[in-house]
């Protein structure tokens, strides 16, 4: 059912909530549009709900939803808490949403989240997704957490995001490892930001870092690699016209050998510009290095990385992390998680 554009609707038909086969609703542009239907037991067939452009201020309770589009809403003023219970929602998108000051904790379904120019945004839940220490379900390998142009983020949100990452890329390489996936896992996040986190051994300032790794650093334990990019936009005051990506070229190298590839950190693709530095973090699996045979694991290793941004982005990266990822059994980390978590408080 498509009303997009139906700026005189204040408010849906009565028995939409009963519509039992009803899959897409597309209210976009609705711009008076102040509810939807409050009861939707019946809806249990509903995936995708549009209501981007409209006055919503809450959402029934779908359980079947998997997309749900809430950018440029103008009265909503934070997302209700009860978010984490919308069980199989995998994308989310509010971009350049005006008053929201709070993000909730998600639904660890969730494989999307664009809250691209929420620039009220201040704060997020910690932990950012629900249950994320004891998990039941397999992981989803491709997941994207944007936070672009949120200038008023606090500290703390911002460490909720950073720790969030860390979390998710420890949970990949296990879930790799597990399930003996040595390809299709990829997160990324970005927020605005100038530091990269402390979880990354290995920092350097500019572009470019060489980390010496120390002999065994290549085991059957390794899963994958973690790599953040500090990308400063002060000199490009022009907006951005198309998309660009960040990107990191590896070149690993010792006495018998040497291996070169590239690795997506992150990208954009938003009109308009991006204010101030920001943080990129993406993750990739070692499917290239597990199936490269000529880095042995008895030799120390140099490393050579060169971040870049792509698409002639007249920006440049003013600092990079690096983290090798090493898998364990689900036990230890768990345990590692608690113990970190029980010392914070």
């Amino acid at each position: 059912l498509n009303m997009e554009g139906c700026t005189e609707l204040e408010s849906p038909p009565k028995r939409l909530g009963k519509q039992k086969a009803l899959q897409e609703l597309v209210l976009s542009g609705c711009s008076k549009l102040e509810s939807v239907p409050t009861v939707v037991k019946d809806m249990k067939h509903l995936r995708i709900l549009l209501l981007d452009g409209t006055r919503i201020r809450k959402i029934p309770k779908i359980k079947s939803l998997k997309c749900l589009c809430l950018s440029r809403n103008i009265a909503m003023v934070n997302l209700q808490d009860n978010l984490k219970d919308f069980y199989n929602l995998k994308c989310l998108v509010m971009k350049n949403c005006e008053n929201p000051r709070y993000l909730p904790s998600l639904p660890k379904c969730l494989e999307y989240l664009n809250v691209y120019g929420c620039e009220r945004l201040e704060s997020v839940e910690n932990p950012l997704v629900s249950d994320r220490l004891f998990p039941d379900g397999l992981e989803k390998l491709r997941s994207t957490f944007l936070f672009t142009n949120c200038h008023n983020l606090f500290q703390d949100a911002k460490d909720s995001i950073s720790t969030y990452a860390k979390w998710k890329c420890h949970r990949l390489a296990v879930e790799c490892y597990e399930q003996d996936k040595v390809s299709g896992a990829f997160f990324n996040t970005c927020y605005p930001g100038y530091i990269v986190p402390s979880w990354f051994d290995h920092q350097a300032v500019g572009s470019v870092l060489e980390p010496r790794l120390e002999p065994h650093w290549y085991n059957t334990m390794l899963s994958g690699i973690a790599l953040c990019a500090v990308v400063s936009f002060h000199e490009n005051q022009d907006p951005i016209i198309g998309s660009f990506s960040v990107k990191c070229t590896l070149q690993f190298e010792n006495e018998d050998g040497s291996l070169r590839f590239d690795c997506d950190i992150g990208c954009f693709n938003e009109p308009g510009m991006i204010e101030a530095d920001h943080v990129f973090i993406g993750y990739v699996t070692c499917s290239r290095l597990k199936d490269h045979h000529s880095i042995p694991i008895h030799h120390p290793t140099t490393v050579k990385m060169k971040f870049h941004l792509t698409d002639a982005c007249k920006s440049k990266v003013v600092d990079c992390g690096f983290r090798l990822m090493y898998t364990q059994s689900r036990g230890c980390l768990l345990r590692e998680e608690v113990a970190a978590n029980f010392t914070k408080l």
